[in-house]
């Protein structure tokens, strides 16, 4: 049989019997809408008669300790105890070795629904002798109730029914304890009507009779198994342990026993069921030891059963209050013993036995339900007794093991030939679907590599286009359109349909993202009426054009909102465009914008609609609009152009936003598209974020800036060195020369050549492209952000790859910014200039904690250079020898590229480091009350005089003067 067939039949048999067992507590699920007793008061007036589900009557029960209590003395008492619950409070014993002997009293006022009501008990076993009265009738009573030893004891389930006249009903139960180690109400008393209690207490005894019979069975065809081939001692011990499984069954729910034999004396029939406990523990022992013989330690089975003859010794010897408490003591070491044995299984399964996993499985079942047990005798847990349950699993999957061993070598051959087949069909099928998720992978990393490329090949000549005819706009714009009018309207026509084109890229690669899940909604704060207005105004020039009137209307909108700027910018603009291009002159665009419903404090539902006076849409075409690439008129003398990407990119983004969207369309009479979409209100449990710019879908050119508003970079005597790193040679050109007036520019056209001149000529700023051969942008950003010669030179990637991962990837790489193609020339000098100012700022601030005799700490935790150079310094402050070369020996570069990165970090050589550092620390020397001479020999000068003249030309003061200085300020 294969593995998992076995696993499957052990599930499902388990939680079939288990079901069996625990049905019969369904009928308990009204107890759970209704309130527990409360200070000797349980209300069901609320409870519906009808409903044939049991009550159970858990909760604070009125209690009188050592008192055969009458009512009046019962229902006046103000001391309570939690039923179901023992007496250890009142007797002081300890959970393991209970002596809970005594009597007591305890009284419920129960409120009815209904009056004049015929109401049914379940009186589980009460240890171990108790009087019930009901409105001071007598109705159930269980051995003989006494203050001291005289009484008797019994144990039985009983059902009894009466007649409650009125709407109240008063339970006064005494109870009586001197033969157990264990007394009290223990098990909950269940109220509700005859023919419910009935339903409970037949559906209890159907499961008992159920499992008792098969372990009855089972036991008796084992013994049989083992008469006809004695050799094999594994089924006598196993029918031992069925029987003596089963015969602890009986005395289980609802006690079989005493339902059959209501005669039989209580102690005897205590005895027996005790001693089945140490008889099964030292059955199941012998049996594995039957089954594999090496596995089972010989000593450990020695213990075992020493332990469980002593235990049964004990039972048969002494009275039930000396043996029931040690059982209770002993009850953990069955843990121990269940663990032992899942032990053995394990060893087998791990050598491979036959019937192992069978085993495995079965004691894994029965150590849990072990577990369960005890934890639920203790009162841990409130369960059920599921040890028969899982016994009654044990024994048929033990049948399954043992009929196993009797099989013929050809079954077991013909078995494993089956296996093997079927082996070999799952490894076929599982390769074959291997085969077809690496053929779905490759061809997904073809495609999204392809986009890429795409994107990269479309955005570089678009970049060359749309930057040069901005550039010439902005010279016709200051004056130079008078000599060549016509030439402005050109370059709008040029750039507006260099512009059209880019957005139809980027709408080719929203739709390749949404197709495979790697677009995602941002949120950000902002005002989305003026947002979504602003964006209608950009259509106006269009608009006015076509003699067509365009109106916006907005209503009782929210000024502050979250929603996504980016994809509702497009969504509004492909409706728009849309709206524009089927409306004839004359006509009319109308967009709405209003909160069409709050569905709490926090959300809003924004409705935009959109609606024109065009041509309309046929109705038989409305289903197909928003299909990808389709088109309303596909003939080849269609009056309007398109690619049928608009309509299906604003579904698709609606979609995202867990919006909706519907459209209604009158041929000859326009067309209305409406879409609703959830926004949220800022609070204090989402965090403000920046507002959305607010986009302008024409794309005007911007006017030229004024003199002045571009950040120079502060570079001293020489200019700022910029290399430029592109595989394009137009576009490399191009970039070199729009920065070649305020910069000196060298150009590479890979990453391994930008990398070279990177190490031999540190650039101040290197501005790369990412998609090159050889060596691609990231590489190279990386290189030189982890190398320490290169690490201080900025890098702005310039790049095609516009998704949010492609820019999370340049960042981690270390770039200081990221600019997407295409790009504007003057957004790229701004980037350029503020990143070399930036450098500037941190180089003046490096310098002054060299230069200045302040309380500038010198050594900067955010530049491990700097600190590793100090740290040198330190060392050698006194060596009046160290030297440059000695110093880029330490920190492992060669001279003339520590004087670079001195001269790009510091703004001063070597040798003017070293003398600054020995001149700042004699500062500290001399504020410390060092001697003049003294501090000149202490950080490195072997000539005093040379010391007061270098430390005087730094800090314009001689160390004599400085030290009064400091003296005069103390």
């Amino acid at each position: 049989m294969p593995t998992f067939t076995i696993l499957r039949c052990h599930c499902v048999v388990f939680l079939l019997v288990v079901w069996a067992k625990l049905s019969v507590g369904q009928a308990l699920a009204q107890s759970a809408d209704l309130s527990s007793a409360y200070r000797g008061v349980l209300d069901l007036s609320t409870y519906s008669y009808q409903t044939s589900k049991p009550v159970s009557l858990n909760g604070q029960w009125l209690f009188q300790w050592h008192q055969l209590a009458d009512s009046a003395t019962i229902f006046s008492s103000q001391t309570y105890h939690q039923v179901p619950g023992n007496w250890r409070a009142y007797t002081e014993s300890h959970a393991l070795f209970p002596q809970e002997q005594g009597f007591a009293t305890y009284g419920l006022r129960i409120i009815l629904p209904d009056s004049g009501r015929i109401w049914s008990l379940r009186i589980p076993p009460i240890r171990t002798a108790y009087k019930l009265y009901v409105s001071e009738q007598l109705v159930a009573q269980v051995g003989e109730v006494a203050s001291n030893a005289s009484m008797k004891p019994g144990a039985e389930v009983k059902v009894v029914s009466f007649l409650v006249p009125g709407k109240e009903a008063f339970l006064r139960l005494q109870v009586s304890n001197y033969h157990h180690a264990v007394g009290g109400i223990y098990k909950e008393l269940q109220l509700g009507n005859p023919t419910a209690i009935t339903q409970v207490r037949e559906k209890r005894l159907l499961a008992s009779s159920l499992i008792i019979g098969a372990l009855l069975i089972i036991g008796l065809y084992h013994f049989v198994l083992y008469a006809l081939r004695r050799n094999d001692r594994a089924p006598l011990f196993f029918a031992v342990l069925c029987l003596t499984a089963g015969f602890r069954e009986h005395f289980n729910s609802e006690s079989l026993f005493f339902v059959v034999f209501p005669e039989v004396p209580w102690e005897p029939t205590l005895k027996a069921f005790y001693a089945a406990f140490p008889i099964s523990i030292i059955s199941m022992i012998l049996y594995l030891q039957s089954l594999f013989p090496s596995l089972v330690s010989p000593l450990i089975k020695k213990v075992v059963i020493f332990i469980n003859l002593a235990f049964l010794a004990l039972i048969l010897l002494s009275p039930a209050t000396v043996y029931a408490a040690w059982g209770t003591l002993i009850s953990p070491l069955a843990i121990l013993e269940c663990g032992y044995f899942l032990w053995v299984s394990i060893q087998a399964a791990r050598f491979r036995k036959e019937g192992s996993f069978i085993l495995f499985c079965d004691m894994i079942l029965l150590a849990l339900c072990v577990v369960n047990d005890t934890l639920h005798q203790f009162g841990i847990i409130h369960t059920y007794f599921l040890l028969s349950s899982a016994v009654v699993i044990f024994t048929l999957c033990q049948s399954l093991l043992l009929a196993l061993r009797f099989s013929t070598a050809f079954a077991r051959t013909e078995a494993l030939t089956v296996q093997l087949k079927t082996a070999n069909r799952n490894l076929e099928y599982m390769a074959l679907k291997r085969q077809e998720a690496e053929q779905r992978k490759t061809l997904e990393e073809i495609r999204n590599r392809f986009f890429a490329n795409i994107t990269h090949e479309f955005r570089t000549p678009l970049t060359l286009i749309i930057t040069p005819v901005e550039q010439l706009l902005r010279t016709f714009s200051n004056g130079s359109a008078a000599a060549n009018p016509g030439v402005p309207a050109t370059l709008n026509v040029i750039h507006r349909n260099a512009r059209q084109l880019l957005r139809l890229i980027n709408q080719l690669l929203d739709l390749s993202k949404l197709e495979s899940g790697s677009l995602e909604v941002k949120e950000s704060q902002g005002n989305v009426a003026l947002f979504t207005e602003e964006l209608v105004s950009s259509f106006r020039l269009n608009a006015e054009a076509k003699a067509v009137s365009l109106v916006f209307q907005s209503e009782n909108v929210p000024e502050e909102l979250l929603f996504d700027a980016d994809k509702w910018e497009k969504i509004i603009y492909n409706l728009l465009s849309n709206a524009l291009k089927y409306t004839e002159a004359g006509g009319s665009v109308t967009v709405g914008l209003t909160v069409l419903s709050a569905s709490d404090d926090t959300r809003r539902l924004l409705r935009l609609t959109v609606s024109d006076t065009g041509v309309g849409i046929p109705p038989d075409l409305l289903p197909h609009i928003f299909d990808r690439f389709y088109q309303v008129d596909d003939s080849r003398t269609r009056s309007f152009e398109g690619t049928g990407i608009g309509l299906a990119l604003v579904k698709e983004l609606t979609d995202l936003l867990q919006g909706h969207i519907t459209v209604e369309s009158q041929v000859g009479q326009g067309t209305t598209l409406i879409i609703d979409y959830p926004v949220r209100t800022p609070n204090a449990d989402h965090p403000l974020l920046p507002s959305p710019p607010l986009v302008q879908a024409n794309f005007p050119v911007d006017p030229a800036p004024e003199n002045g508003t571009e950040p120079q970079p502060i570079t001293g005597q020489n200019r700022a060195l910029i290399l430029v790193v592109e595989d394009n040679d137009d576009l490399r050109h191009l970039i070199a020369t729009s920065l070649s007036g305020p910069y000196s520019i060298l150009t590479a056209a890979n990453g391994q050549e930008g990398w070279e001149l990177c190490r031999t000529e540190l650039p101040d700023l290197v501005l790369s492209d990412v998609m090159m051969p050889r060596l691609d942008g990231y590489q190279l950003c990386y290189a030189i952000k982890h190398t320490p010669e290169t690490n201080h030179i900025a890098v702005i990637l310039l790049t095609a790859k516009t998704a949010t991962a492609s820019r999370l990837e340049g960042l981690t790489a270390g770039a200081n910014d990221y600019l997407t193609k295409p790009f504007d020339q003057q957004e790229l000098r701004l980037r350029v200039g503020n990143l070399l100012h930036h450098q500037q700022l941190l180089r003046s601030f490096y310098a002054r904690t060299l230069t200045q005799s302040g309380n500038i700490p010198v050594v900067q935790a955010d530049n491990g250079f700097l600190n590793q150079l100090y740290q040198t310094l330190e060392k050698e402050i006194d060596n009046t020898n160290f030297s440059v070369d000695d110093l880029s020996s330490a920190v492992c570069m060669s001279s003339r590229t520590l004087n670079r990165k001195l001269s790009t970090l510091l703004g001063m050589t070597g040798n003017e480091f070293i003398r600054n550092y020995r001149l700042r620390k004699a500062t500290d020397l001399l504020k410390a009350g060092h001697p003049v001479l003294e501090t000149a020999y202490l950080v490195g000068f072997d000539s005093p005089s040379y010391f007061g003249y270098c430390f005087k030309e730094l800090f314009s003061l001689s160390p004599s003067e400085y030290v009064r200085s400091i003296l005069s300020e103390s």
